[in-house]
């Protein structure tokens, strides 16, 4: 009796391989051995991660989650849907977590102290040199301010990623470099950083808003751009071209809106804002974003499923020696100043991330 012919898997139909990967569930490792099998399959992976980040509307929250084998992992979560997108193995515990910029993590090894961007749906990494300073070992595992100017895979990889790397001090790294370069300027407790218009703002401990201009290669500049306006909490956003700080209010559910009016002198000023219109912000700890309700992350027309005017973020609800911290996330309506919990009691989030498709 002749031995069955040896399959060839290759040549399995496009329909039922994207019927497969519907089954699956989606954690990087899965995706990255199916697609390892042969180039049709590897098509039809990319395929799948392309259609699942091309529908995503909003942030996802980046949470922590253990399974039985005791490793570690992390979500990516849909606040609104609630439900994960994707998962991925946690990353080596030598790395300590700073921020997302543009759907890449960025990571810090803490024994080399080289930053590490990742993109956690294709695991692509791109390795920077070693930040240097004695300073910045004091910070702990807090996450610190690091934005990028673009998605490194949208512009050839060219970009610029700037850092808090102490309380009073930043730095950059341009594609291309050997090394970062460190601004000398002293900011006083750096609070929040953002790129828009080709430049880098910077607001420190006291509410002074800075301009960083590291456009020209070797030379910087820093202008101060407002005069103080102290609030304990505020996060920067850019939004349609418009520079927002939003400041939580103390004690109680509520947030302040500011524009930035923007003038070529020292005269800029914060103008209040009292209606995002269609837009919905989400604030967090590492870079904050701002969604149009009726379109996706690439313009086109549709229901994003986030509510227009109003603003997503976390807080810590319960800590103490022996509890484990907990956060619950919210919406809340600019409009009336209402608020509601959309998802209470998780463990400590990282950070909103905003996956985009290649």
């Amino acid at each position: 009796m002749a031995l069955p012919s040896k399959p060839d898997w290759g040549a399995l139909n496009i329909d039922l391989l994207e019927s497969i990967l519907d089954y699956l569930l989606p954690m990087e490792e899965y995706l990255t051995t199916f697609s390892q099998v042969c180039i049709g399959w590897r098509h039809a992976v990319r395929e799948k991660l392309q259609h699942l980040l091309s529908t995503q509307r909003i942030s996802l929250l980046i949470l922590p989650r253990l399974y039985d084998n005791g490793k570690k992992r992390y979500c990516f979560y849909d606040v609104m849907k609630k439900k994960n997108l994707f998962s991925v193995q946690s990353w080596p515990r030598r790395w300590i977590y700073r921020g997302s910029s543009h759907g890449w993590l960025i990571l810090l090894d803490s024994d080399s102290y080289h930053v590490i961007l990742r993109k956690p749906f294709y695991r692509r990494e791109i390795r920077l040199p070693t930040i240097k300073g004695e300073n910045y070992r004091h910070l702990g595992e807090r996450i610190c301010r690091c934005v990028l100017s673009v998605d490194p895979d949208s512009s050839k990889n060219e970009f610029v990623i700037m850092m808090k790397i102490s309380s009073f001090n930043i730095a950059f790294f341009k594609s291309g470099n050997k090394d970062w370069t460190y601004i000398e300027e002293q900011i006083c407790a750096v609070n929040d950083i953002v790129y828009i218009n080709g430049l880098f703002f910077v607001l420190d401990g006291f509410g002074v808003l800075y301009s960083c201009d590291v456009n020209s290669d070797g030379v910087w500049e820093v202008r101060k751009i407002t005069s103080p306006k102290f609030a304990p909490q505020s996060y920067l956003v850019e939004s349609s071209g418009d520079l927002l700080r939003v400041i939580k209010q103390y004690g109680k559910p509520g947030f302040e809106i500011y524009k930035l009016v923007w003038s070529s002198s020292e005269n800029s000023r914060w103008e209040k804002v009292l209606n995002l219109g269609d837009v919905a912000l989400f604030l967090g700890d590492g870079e904050s974003v701002s969604v149009k309700a009726s379109s996706d992350f690439l313009g086109r027309q549709t229901d994003s499923g986030c509510q227009p005017n109003s603003i997503y973020y976390y807080e810590r609800k319960a800590s103490g020696v022996w509890t484990q911290s907990y956060y619950s996330t919210y919406i809340f309506n600019v409009s009336d100043g209402t608020w509601r919990s959309l998802q209470p009691y998780h463990l400590p989030p990282l950070d909103w991330i905003s996956p985009k498709p290649l």
